[in-house]
């Protein structure tokens, strides 16, 4: 995210000042993924780069391999929580469980969750930014294939306003989204997506 010298940004909402403070995810999130062990019959879900969280009914036909496999080695995934796929990060395959209730995936995703420090709309919102895709790149690591491990995004960090703010800009972005899928095919939608492009902050 890009602030001038004293770590504030240039457009703010009105009656935000303070400056934004660095974080390391390390401090504000925690691993949340728990082994389904006792093969509680759980809905199957995967992620995909364009709907986040998608059942497996609606991604396979027939449910894919999921449906009848013995699913202990699968993750429980709680609402309020972030997955992702480590090998395909970098193609946006993240995704935000927003549903009432427990599911599993794959237990080759990453699985997390926030601290009260911190607004998960806001920080969807720049998982989606290039800010991202510049750390996963710093330190993705592998051979043929490249990773992007929990233990990777730990070592980056983020710089945050208060939580208030925090929550002012992942609605505005929010209804961005929205707007700009209600319209995507209108010609006059342009200035909005480039707002959304620069993450609102220059």
């Amino acid at each position: 995210m890009s602030t001038n010298k004293s770590n504030k940004p240039e457009l703010r909402f009105k009656g935000f000042s303070d400056d934004w403070e660095q974080r390391k995810f390390s401090d504000i999130t925690y691993p949340s993924g728990e082994k389904n062990r006792d093969n509680l019959p759980y809905e199957s879900y995967s992620i995909t780069n364009e709907s986040g969280f998608v059942p497996q009914d609606e991604k396979f036909e027939n449910g894919g391999t999921m449906r009848d496999a013995d699913k202990r080695m699968y993750y429980i995934v709680s609402p309020q929580s972030f997955a992702y796929n480590p090998a395909r990060i970098n193609i946006g395959s993240i995704g935000y469980q927003n549903t009432s209730k427990n599911v599993i995936v794959s237990s080759l995703y990453e699985i997390f969750r926030t601290t009260e420090e911190v607004d998960d709309r806001f920080l969807w919102h720049w998982f989606k930014s290039d800010d991202f895709q510049k750390l996963i790149v710093q330190l993705q690591e592998g051979g043929v294939r490249l990773y992007f491990y929990y233990d990777k995004l730990c070592m980056g960090s983020i710089a945050l306003p208060s939580l208030a703010e925090q929550q002012w800009i992942g609605a505005y972005l929010d209804k961005l989204d929205n707007l700009i899928t209600l319209h995507q095919s209108s010609t006059t939608l342009s200035p909005f997506i480039s707002i959304r492009i620069i993450w609102c902050f220059v």
